[in-house]
């Protein structure tokens, strides 16, 4: 595929968030015969898909039948001393309990060597204390051929852009970088102009979602269930990438949209709308 918009070529992942709901070898089916080259999972999907008869090998079987790898592993909640643990069955509650180590084991089963790491609702006494941790789980990464991906959001006190390309910058390690979400980059005031600030080969990751032009009162509550389809909102997402393409980034890029009214529609109905939506964005055509 050749980009019209931004000159580069690039595969497209599918997030998990973006088919919530949906068990992971059914998203994956999903995921390939819309057309995805990639999807990501997390601790809870892989557990469930064990639990229902799915070995390590059958679920690395069925990615490599479908023509799918995994962009990330996402989400790593605890890697803080005062990681917060949800209790819950939810996914995300789920995942706030999962430790390195299971998130590790998750990236080695699959094939994959990319871990997404925000902070969630920790409360670190300093910045210097996040980047000491960052560090720590970038060299214990290191020694599994993993890299890391911090993910700023801004209701964590990894906020904005700025704040994380300071943190990877500080920790100064080879495999640690930024994982930037397109929603959380618009929500904590960013512009498409931000990234130009930043080592190019500190971008690993990049998720595509779209903004309501008016922000909810509750942000949680927005970014939960009324992030929009890449086009549908009022973020310069053209801009973004081609700022991205300027500097020379190479990062992998998934789509995830939590969306309440999606996820009314069919698994075949949202996986189709996330790739002709993400695709004519990122590779310039449907």
């Amino acid at each position: 595929m050749t980009a019209t918009g931004h000159g580069t070529s690039a595969a497209l992942g599918l997030c998990w968030g973006s088919m919530e709901g949906i068990p992971f070898p059914e998203f994956a089916r999903h995921a390939a015969a819309a057309g995805f080259a990639a999807v990501t999972i997390n601790t809870a999907l892989f557990e469930d898909a064990v639990a229902e008869g799915f070995s390590n090998s059958d679920l690395k079987r069925l990615l490599d039948d479908l023509g799918l790898v995994v962009s990330d592993v996402d989400p790593l909640f605890n890697w803080l001393p005062d990681a917060v643990q949800m209790p819950g069955d939810d996914i995300i509650s789920r995942c706030t309990r999962a430790g390195v180590e299971d998130v590790f084991h998750v990236a080695k089963m699959l094939g994959c060597d990319l871990v997404n790491a925000p902070l969630g609702l920790a409360s670190p006494d300093s910045e210097q204390h996040i980047v000491d941790c960052f560090a720590a789980l970038c060299e214990q990464a290191a020694a599994q051929e993993l890299r890391i991906c911090l993910e700023f959001m801004p209701f964590t006190k990894v906020p904005d852009l700025q704040t994380a390309a300071r943190i990877v910058a500080d920790a100064n390690c080879d495999n640690g970088g930024i994982m930037l979400d397109c929603w959380h980059h618009h929500r904590s005031g960013g512009n498409p102009d931000d990234v130009l600030a930043v080592p190019a080969d500190r971008f690993f990751a990049v998720q595509l979602d779209d903004a309501l032009a008016e922000p909810m009162e509750d942000i949680l509550e927005e970014t939960l269930n009324h992030r929009l389809l890449p086009g549908e909102g009022c973020i310069d997402l053209s801009a973004l990438l081609a700022n991205l393409h300027s500097i020379g980034a190479n990062p992998r890029y998934d789509v995830e949209v939590f969306k309440a009214s999606l996820r009314e529609c069919s698994a075949t109905e949202r996986a189709s709308q996330l790739f002709t939506r993400s695709n004519k964005l990122l590779n310039g055509h449907d």
